[in-house]
C-alpha cells in the first residue's frame, strides 16, 4: 500500500458510540502510519508498518469498517 492510498470508505455503524469513536481514531491511526511508512528509512522499517498497518485493518473489521486492504491490488482473473 502507497502513501497515498489512505482509507476513505466507512460504514454506517449500529454497534454505538464508543464503537464509531474507536473506529474513527484506527483510521486516523492507519493514515498516520502509512505516512510514516512512506518516510521510512529503510526498507525494513517500511515493511514493518506495512504489516503493522494489515493488524489495523483486521481490528477495524472487527470494529465493521468496510474497505480494502490494498484497494486495486487484485486482478480481475477474466
Amino acid at each position: 500500500m502507497t502513501a497515498t492510498q489512505i482509507p476513505t470508505q466507512r460504514s454506517v455503524s449500529s454497534l454505538g458510540d464508543v464503537v464509531d469513536t474507536q473506529r474513527e481514531r484506527l483510521i486516523a491511526l492507519r493514515g498516520q502510519m502509512l505516512a510514516e511508512q512512506a518516510d521510512a528509512v529503510s526498507p525494513a522499517v517500511a515493511r514493518a508498518l506495512e504489516m503493522a498497518d494489515a493488524y489495523v485493518f483486521l481490528a477495524l473489521g472487527y470494529l465493521g469498517h468496510v474497505d480494502e486492504l490494498f484497494p486495486g491490488e487484485l486482478s480481475d482473473p477474466r
